[in-house]
């Protein structure tokens, strides 16, 4: 139920970000549409953005019940939502500059990934202390995430090689 709302809430953020946007660049044009054109526009607009936003939050929220699952974890419903919303916050944003900092330092090394990964695990355990998750909880909630989270990004990266290089193929 905390992803529908959180959803919910990203997608009224969001709403009103595009038609403010929308609303200031229309006042430059003197012929500008109205006030209802323009709120249907980016209510439409903002849609497609909290439906991939839910999405992710789906599937954090999920990957938490597996890794509570695998290790017969106890975390409650809500707070299982509260840690993915959390962890979606993080991912966007931190997380970000964090791995910005790391491939300029350290470059594309196996050791770059390596700290990334720690950090990751650091940054989950301690957003699930923070959310309530008992300590013999967070931890291996924390491992489990940051390891799917790379095995992920990794997969991600091999796919995209293996794309590049059969359209290269068909090229010629």
């Amino acid at each position: 139920m905390n992803i529908i709302f959180a959803t919910l809430g990203i997608w009224i953020i969001a709403s009103l970000s595009i038609f403010s946007f929308i609303r200031r660049s229309e006042r430059q044009d003197p012929e500008g549409k109205g006030p209802g054109i323009i709120a249907i526009t980016s209510v439409l607009l903002a849609l497609p953005v909290a439906a991939v936003m839910g999405g992710i939050l789906f599937a954090l929220a999920g990957s938490v019940q597996v890794v509570g699952w695998l290790f017969d974890l106890e975390m409650s419903p809500g707070r299982v939502g509260i840690f993915a919303i959390a962890l979606l916050v993080y991912l966007f944003s931190a997380d970000s500059l964090i791995e910005l900092f790391l491939k300029s330092v350290m470059g594309k090394s196996v050791a770059g990934k390596w700290v990334l990964l720690f950090t990751r695990v650091l940054a989950f355990y301690g957003i699930g202390l923070l959310v309530g998750a008992e300590g013999q909880t967070a931890l291996p909630v924390a491992a489990g995430l940051a390891v799917m989270l790379l095995v992920m990004e990794v997969l991600f990266r091999l796919l995209k090689k293996s794309g590049e290089g059969s359209v290269r193929k068909d090229r010629r």
